[in-house]
């Protein structure tokens, strides 16, 4: 069992009573008699485990890298199996649906890394500009030089600032061209995937939860398994999921642990769902 995971849930996790409608399906809710019952009966209580989605901040430093990247990563149950961030200096975007649980995951914390591994080029830009910029004084001098003013001495002002800026913004463009092509702005591309199937009882919760939720998530312990071309090769692990049920009113958002399982071989699910006992 993953020691991370049960963390989160020792310290994210507390006991709560969640009232709700009484348990009927989409048929029975729209006849008449559903929602007399609707209308009339008590709510239905029931005992949860309320997550605090704040248990996802937590980090931990690549060994390799140095990068410092999120302990957990979330799953859609209707989404993709794939969770993909794009870090940059600028920006860091993930394919999850924003305002999601994953949205808690806090890969902005890896842009220090991204700061450090820029850090060459971003001393050449520097330079860059200094170098623009000794540029256009040049080519003003060039200009004064050439005796291109004439008699209108009262737009010289305005021709060397036209020169200066004509000279600098050219050598800019071109230290931009060679830089991109010597040493191009890096970025962090990781991945984690989810390849494994729920186990039967587990299967059965979900569906009677979806009803109930209006998302489900898997939260599985990813550390030292996120993928990159800049991290190690992630370190293969049994996982045990939380599945995780989220409740929208609003604006408001609130979490909801449902189970913590093992995952199921494709060979034991075959076993357990279609051999013949």
């Amino acid at each position: 069992m993953s020691q991370n995971l049960n963390l989160l849930r020792q310290n994210y996790c507390r006991p709560v009573a969640v009232d709700g409608p009484p348990d009927l399906f989409p048929l029975e809710r729209e006849s008449e008699q559903g929602k007399t019952i609707l209308a009339k009966a008590p709510k239905a209580v029931r005992h949860l485990q309320k997550f605090n989605p704040h248990g996802l901040l937590q980090t931990y430093q690549d060994e390799r890298s140095g990068a410092e990247l999120p302990v957990f990563a979330v799953f859609n149950l209707e989404g993709s199996h794939q969770l993909t961030c794009e870090v940059t200096l600028a920006s860091v975007f993930t394919n999850a649906e924003p305002e999601s649980l994953a949205s808690y995951l806090p890969f902005e914390r890896t842009q220090e890394f991204i700061r450090k591994i820029n850090l060459p080029r971003m001393q050449a830009e520097r330079m860059a500009m200094r170098v623009s910029a000794a540029v256009g004084i040049i080519s003003v001098f060039a200009f004064v030089f050439s005796h291109a003013l004439g008699s209108n001495s009262a737009a010289a002002p305005f021709l060397f600032i036209g020169e200066w800026c004509l000279g600098a913004f050219l050598a800019y463009v071109v230290a931009e061209i060679l830089l991109n092509r010597v040493c191009p702005w890096k970025k962090l591309v990781v991945t984690a995937e989810f390849d494994g199937l729920l186990p039967k009882r587990t299967r059965e919760l979900a569906f009677a939860a979806k009803h109930r939720f209006d998302n489900l998530y898997l939260v599985v312990d990813q550390q030292k398994r996120w993928k990159s071309e800049l991290i190690r090769d992630p370190v293969p692990r049994a996982l045990d999921p939380l599945l995780i049920g989220e409740l929208k009113h609003g604006s408001r958002r609130r979490f909801f642990l449902i189970d913590q399982f093992d995952l199921t071989a494709a060979e034991q699910y075959l076993a357990d769902e279609f051999a013949t006992k």
